[in-house]
């Protein structure tokens, strides 16, 4: 997986659903449907934590899995595609964002 640390999208709507979430991309007018696992791997795509540290939180938070640092891999380069996240090598010493 790329190095750096990864930052989502600016201005993502995200909205809990029954089954998941519908998260609304309006600079691309694209609605995309993500499980449970996915959003919290999204949530945690802040610029202050590394693919690392987000495998590490996962590790801890699901039921062991035989690879969770390539679930974690697959989820990022997935978003990565479809730009709901990119990757700021610098992201960790500047400012993070955060909503309102």
């Amino acid at each position: 997986m790329t190095t750096g640390f990864p930052v989502k999208a600016a201005g993502l709507e995200i909205h809990p659903e029954v089954d998941g979430y519908v998260i609304y991309q309006a600079a691309r007018d694209k609605v995309h449907f993500l499980n449970h696992t996915a959003v919290f791997v999204l949530e945690l795509c802040d610029g202050a934590l590394s693919v690392a540290d987000i495998q590490a939180i996962f590790r801890e938070t699901f039921p062991p899995s035989e690879n969770p640092e390539q679930a974690v891999d697959e989820v990022l380069a997935q978003f990565v595609a479809e730009d709901l996240v990119r990757f700021d090598p610098s992201a960790a010493s500047a400012p993070v964002e955060t909503a309102p």
